[in-house]
């Protein structure tokens, strides 16, 4: 899947790119689904009620996790269940290990090819075969065998004898068989003397019942007695397989799903690991990771709209596999690929008006709904087609889908002149965190945060503490420089100020930034009149 996202501050424009676009993709054949990055805006969330859409889910990170490389549905075995069934599903499936887990599905171990062989090699080293609190259910349901005395509750604990000699040398032997496991076939004679020595659990092999005195004999000796429908070697190997799985099991090596592959990674390396369970808060099984699964091109496929730099974008953006970009601002040079991808960046007020055009000249049919956001996202980002950034394309695709949807444009940018006020923020942090971009360029990292009004002097008057939480965007952010722009969309101006290194802006634009803000008249950009002077100005310091 292509996740499809726009910036970190996401405006309208943003949003609804990612939500078009993910549609163009589509009709290319790729499956697409469109996320924003952050908090959508009230003026976004009007136009998408307005047009019937959907918010897209919030995506916070394209790092890839461990959940995001295991495989799923995993095979498991429950603890306690004979060690047959992990080599049955072994077997059939082809693998080298599955999970252990409780009844709560929380990890407890992992059996493997490695760690049954390890435990296996060291009963065949000991030449004996002792059971220790094996659940004789276990014994029965891999067996098939008849229990003619006792309770499936019971547990099979002690040395398991084959008993295939005289009566003589079983009383020879009757200190050794005390409490012992007897196998056993049907020579009722030597059961009747085994009854006599104490042992705990006779096992008759070949299918053949006791008669009724041996049974009642062995009632009033309380020995349990099971009738296999084997020989005595398939009886002898099916007490061993029917021992507890964990028995054969090694400490699984878990990883939390939100955890890095690069922890999984090192986690293979310093442990010489060929899986690695995952597991959620609880210890709860997730999937697993193999070796395998470590070679494959696990990064995740991302298309970026209204957008091109990383520092703009989702977290962890810079380990993605990047497979499209449309964009209206500068080219960062970020964005690098091994392989061909759609990148489309054009001089337009919109990000919309590109997938507009795009859309048309592969056939798509937008919704209807679609196509209305489309337009106001267009009036949105060229402040009703006033900005300096709006070219002739997106006034003639405004009309353009003004007409397919059917709308008169002179509504719909009454419309957005509406939504657009209502996304005034009010407090001194989110005016400095509501729509801030972050760049770096030279060795300069710098942020330029704007908000869009008809009523400049309301943020005039409240200067000081919007100074005061620039500064503390600044510090926490890294930035050596932090710019506000207050745009006055009706006046077509901006009252700028900064904080950090502001002599940058003073000089970029020949004004004076001590007693707060400055006014620009004209300008109203930041993509085309602010970043551009910035930029111009961080070079000539550098030459200097």
């Amino acid at each position: 899947m292509i996740i499809v996202v726009g910036h970190r501050n996401p405006d309208t424009d943003a949003v609804v790119s990612a939500i078009s676009f993910s549609l163009v993709l589509r009709r290319l054949g790729y499956e697409a689904q469109p996320f924003v990055a952050g908090d959508v805006q009230p003026e976004t969330r009007i136009v998408l009620e307005k047009c019937g859409l959907e918010t897209p889910p919030l995506i916070e990170d394209v790092r890839v996790r461990a959940i995001d490389i295991a495989t799923k549905n995993v095979l498991f075995v429950y603890r306690g269940q004979p060690v047959k069934r992990a080599i049955e599903l072994v077997v059939e499936h082809s693998i080298r290990s599955v999970p252990i887990v409780d009844e709560h599905l929380r990890v407890v171990g992992l059996f493997s090819t490695e760690s049954f062989a390890r435990r296996f090699l060291n009963e065949v080293l000991s030449l004996r075969l002792v059971l220790d609190k094996v659940p004789l259910k276990n014994f029965l349901e891999i067996s098939s065998s008849k229990l003619v005395l006792g309770s499936e509750n019971d547990v099979l604990d002690g040395r398991v004898y084959v008993v295939a000699m005289s009566i003589r040398s079983v009383e020879e032997r009757s200190k050794d068989l005390r409490n012992s496991i007897v196998v056993v076939g049907d020579r009722f004679d030597v059961v009747e003397k085994l009854l006599d020595l104490g042992v705990s659990t006779i096992v008759l092999t070949g299918g053949r019942e006791p008669p009724n005195s041996i049974v009642e004999k062995a009632r009033e000796k309380n020995v349990r007695i099971v009738v296999s429908p084997h020989d005595t070697y398939t009886t002898l190997r099916l007490l061993d397989l029917s021992q507890p799985v964990e028995k054969f099991s090694e400490p699984a090596i878990t990883v939390l799903e939100t955890s890095s592959i690069n922890e999984v990674r090192s986690l293979m390396v310093e442990k010489g690991a060929r899986t690695i369970v995952v597991v959620d808060e609880l210890g709860r099984l997730r999937g697993i990771v193999t070796r395998s699964d470590m070679v494959k091109d696990y990064r995740k496929r991302v298309a970026m709209v209204d957008h091109n730099e990383f520092s703009q974008s989702v977290e962890g953006i810079e380990e993605a596999r990047i497979v499209a970009v449309v964009d209206h601002h500068r080219v960062s040079g970020d964005v690098e690929s091994h392989e061909p991808m759609i990148f489309r960046v054009e001089p337009v007020g919109s990000t919309n008006t590109i997938v507009w055009r795009m859309g048309r000249e592969l056939g798509v049919e937008f919704p209807k709904n679609v196509a209305e956001a489309m337009l106001y996202a267009i009036l949105s980002d060229t402040m009703l087609l006033k900005s300096p950034t709006t070219t002739d394309i997106d006034r003639r695709v405004a009309n353009e889908i003004a007409s397919y949807v059917g709308i008169d444009l002179r509504q719909a940018l009454e419309f957005m002149r509406i939504a657009m006020a209502a996304n005034e923020p009010s407090n001194p942090m989110e005016i400095a965190t509501r729509d801030l971009k972050i760049f770096e360029y030279e060795g300069i990292r710098f942020g330029i945060a704007q908000v869009f009004t008809s009523s400049p002097g309301r943020y005039l008057s409240m200067a000081r503490r919007i100074l005061d939480a620039l500064e503390s965007v600044r510090k926490e952010r890294g930035l050596d420089l932090l710019m506000l722009m207050v745009t006055d969309f009706v006046e077509e101006r901006s009252f700028v100020t900064a904080v950090g290194r502001k002599e940058i802006v003073e000089q970029a634009f020949g004004i004076d930034l001590s007693k707060g803000f400055a006014e620009l008249k004209g300008v109203t950009s930041r993509k085309s009149q602010v970043l551009p002077r910035i930029l111009e100005q961080l070079t000539r310091s550098k030459t200097r």
